[in-house]
């Protein structure tokens, strides 16, 4: 390793830490080269680094569902409510639900049934409101299972909560197995906080592991998402000088393609997040920046924004010959395949951890597999991103939606 890269490695400190728990949605490491650009590149890289110099502070990333939001508000009643109800804001009626009943009735004014959802939190509300301490303030968790377990020919505990997911299994004879658990109505994992006065879970906070002061006396149990032992992280120093190489070189080229858009700055950048798990779910990253072309011109937008994106073809008034005006993606070939070259390379810098992390994991008395037996996790969470395996849960989650 070139002392350039030596000294960017050692460069750890608390003002070059950025924790990312800020966003109420985890993203991809390697995807923030699409949402920000050469800085996004090199947070990235330096979530990787981080991961590895601290790695007491990563967690499991459990397949849950769904999301649920609880806590004490400002008026020192106990709610319960999903993300998309939080988000609404303080001032939201959907904050002020302090009772199963009224959950309901929140949701048949904005004509939804949601009644599977309802009998759920028929079942965990007064459990979950004595297990949560009586302070201001919310928790961000997702459900793992609402009935009571019992063991299956195995001799494990089996549960799904998304059943496009994780199928878990749990030996009841653990620590683990009788904590959390054994008797338990139902179980939720908890992995941030949300201050009381947030307007939305942009403002969450990792728990890194612990369950914030929940208790666990009740029939619901609340687990924490930590690992069961610290792994001990081993950085492929060819793949950093790869995405350091990569940032360095076309980082510049990168901030410049994305600064000028021809439509909003979202729906831009939704064209390569959506492309990139289309791509996931073929299980095939190869041809990326000739099949994403291909999906540009198949995918549904006004003739006018693909003819801005891809150009069109006319006559020249003054040959009459028929020619073709570029779009700004074809006129970018050559920056688009750059930035690709650089979303790969991160991409295999942050797979690298991947196997280490599952194989950390192992020994849990907690174990994942997905529809083809492969054991594994979702994934982990680390500096307020994910490290999943996307050709694994990814690529089955996702096809499971389509």
């Amino acid at each position: 390793m070139t002392d350039y890269f030596r000294n960017l490695l050692n460069k750890i400190d608390n003002q070059s830490r950025t924790l990312f728990e800020a966003s109420g949605h985890m993203d991809h490491p390697e995807d923030l080269v699409f949402l920000q650009g050469s800085s996004g590149v090199q947070r990235a890289i330096q979530a990787v680094i981080d991961t590895v110099k601290n790695p007491e502070t990563i967690s499991i990333k459990w397949d849950g569902y769904p999301a649920l939001i609880w806590g004490y508000g400002p008026d020192g009643k106990f709610s319960i409510m999903d993300k998309h109800m939080f988000n609404k804001g303080t001032n939201s009626p959907a904050r002020y639900i302090h009772s199963p009943k009224e959950f309901v009735e929140y949701d048949r004014n904005r004509g939804v049934d949601r009644s599977g959802l309802h009998q759920i939190l028929n079942t965990i509300w007064d459990d979950l409101a004595r297990a949560t301490p009586k302070k201001q303030g919310y928790y961000w968790g997702d459900l793992l299972f609402s009935e009571k377990l019992r063991p299956q020919s195995d001799g494990l505990y089996h549960f799904q909560a998304n059943p496009n997911g994780i199928r878990y299994t749990v030996d009841p004879k653990s620590a683990i197995g009788k904590k959390y658990f054994d008797g338990k109505d139902a179980g939720i994992v908890v992995h941030q906080y949300i201050p009381v006065d947030a307007e939305n879970t942009d403002d969450s906070e990792m728990l890194n592991g612990t369950t914030g002061g929940i208790s666990n006396d009740t029939k619901v149990g609340v687990l924490p998402a930590s690992m069961p032992v610290t792994p001990k992280l081993k950085l492929d120093n060819k793949l950093l000088n790869q995405a350091f190489n990569s940032e360095r070189q076309y980082g510049d080229e990168l901030d410049k393609f994305f600064s000028t858009p021809p439509q909003a700055i979202d729906a831009f950048t939704n064209l390569f997040t959506a492309y990139i798990n289309k791509k996931i779910v073929s299980r095939n990253l190869s041809n990326l920046v000739s099949d994403f072309y291909k999906f540009v011109s198949e995918r549904k937008m006004t003739d006018s924004m693909r003819g801005k994106l891809l150009g069109y073809d006319t006559v020249d008034p003054n040959t009459n010959k028929k020619i073709h005006v570029p779009g700004y993606l074809d006129d970018n070939r050559d920056a688009i395949t750059k930035i690709f070259k650089i979303w790969i390379d991160v991409y295999n810098l942050k797979q690298s951890l991947v196997p280490q992390l599952n194989a950390a994991a192992e020994t849990a008395p907690v174990q994942g597999y997905l529809q083809d037996g492969t054991r594994t996790q979702e994934g982990f969470v680390s500096n307020g991103l994910k490290f999943v395996d996307r050709m694994g849960f990814s690529a089955q989650n996702l096809a499971g939606r389509t």
